[in-house]
């Protein structure tokens, strides 16, 4: 399962044929120079079909609208039943670049009889079977769409970096793998798994630039409400 940061920043993909690695390839410098997202409340996501009022505290919107508070470098989230006040906080880095890439640290359990790799490398190979539990750095490739006045991001589509093309589909639909067959260049992937990971900041964006095409369409946007907390 995805925690609340994953399900709001992911726009609720399952931990498939996505890039994770086991160390953070960003660090804060790697944003310097480029436009930052305004701080203040952001709705992250908006599932079809949900009935929700923006102008009430996002601590109070419901499962199918992803709310959170973005300050200097961090995104806070409520998750579903806990106290107004209980926010959980992830350190996050907007890559400067194209295109801009997101990097936060995800929690994920691939369940039983799953594996998943999520290492910083083919020797640092670190695989979660039976039920593991890991917790790995996830990417979004970024599109800037509105600056307000003062240069801030306050809309931005995004979409997950894939290890590269999406399977093909079997004769009912459904993928023949879990993961892409055809791994990009810089990623290191075994044979079945899911998932895939690199050390490679050049290898990562530019899978980032490819994986736009493959995203589902449209995009998912997040933007910006308001300044304050809630």
């Amino acid at each position: 399962m995805w925690r609340w940061l994953v399900v709001a920043s992911l726009a609720l993909l399952g931990a498939c044929n996505v890039v994770l690695t086991k160390d953070p390839l960003f660090k804060p410098a790697d944003a310097a120079g480029a436009p930052t997202l305004r701080p203040g409340v952001w709705l992250l996501f908006l599932q079809p079909d949900c009935r929700v009022d923006t102008r009430k505290p996002f601590v109070e919107w419901p499962d199918c609208a992803g709310g959170a508070l973005v300050g200097d470098g961090e995104i806070a989230g409520h998750k579903s039943g806990a106290p107004p006040d209980a926010l959980e906080r992830a350190k996050v880095v907007l890559a400067a670049g194209d295109p801009r890439i997101a990097q936060l640290p995800v929690d994920i359990d691939t369940g039983a009889g799953a594996s998943a790799s999520a290492s910083g490398g083919a020797s640092a190979s670190a695989s979660v079977n039976g039920g593991g539990h890991a917790q790995p750095y996830g990417y979004l490739g970024v599109r800037p769409i509105k600056l307000d006045p003062e240069g801030r991001i306050v809309a931005f589509d995004y979409w997950p970096v894939a290890c590269g093309p999406p399977p093909p589909k079997d004769k009912n639909g459904a993928d023949v793998a879990a993961g892409t067959l055809h791994p990009l260049p810089g990623m290191d992937m075994k044979p079945g798994d899911p998932i895939c990971s690199t050390t490679s900041k050049a290898a990562l964006r530019a899978a980032a630039k490819a994986s736009e095409a493959w995203a589902d369409k449209p995009l998912p946007q997040a933007r910006w409400l308001r300044d304050g907390t809630r």
